[in-house]
C-alpha cells in the first residue's frame, strides 16, 4: 500500500500526462493510502505482540479481532472508492 501511495503522490502515468483533476487529488489520496498502510502495519504488529505474549502464557489463539476487521474493511472501501474515482476521471478525460 505504501508503494501505491507513492505512485499516486507522484501521479505515475506510463503513456500520458496526468490531468489537472488527478494532480489536485494526488496528494490527499496518496496521503490517505500512506496513513492506511501504516494502520495496517500497526495492526499487524499489535496482533503479533498479542500472540507472542499469549504464547508466553501458553494461551495463544491466533485470530483477528474486530479491530483488524475494521481496519481491513476501511482499506478495502478506500481501494474500491479510489478505483471508481480514477476510472470515472479517466472516462471523462477520454470522452
Amino acid at each position: 500500500m505504501s508503494i501505491v501511495s507513492v505512485a499516486i503522490l507522484i501521479s505515475f502515468h506510463l503513456k500520458s500526462q496526468p490531468t489537472a483533476l488527478e494532480k489536485r487529488l494526488a496528494f490527499p489520496v496518496g496521503l490517505v493510502f500512506w496513513v492506511l498502510s501504516f494502520a495496517c502495519l500497526a495492526n499487524g504488529f499489535a496482533n503479533y505482540v498479542k500472540t507472542v505474549t499469549k504464547y508466553g502464557r501458553r494461551r495463544a489463539l491466533v485470530q483477528s479481532g474486530w479491530k483488524t476487521q475494521v481496519v481491513f474493511t476501511v482499506v478495502a472501501c478506500a481501494i474500491v472508492a479510489v478505483c471508481v474515482l480514477l476510472l470515472s476521471t479517466n472516462a471523462k478525460h477520454r470522452s
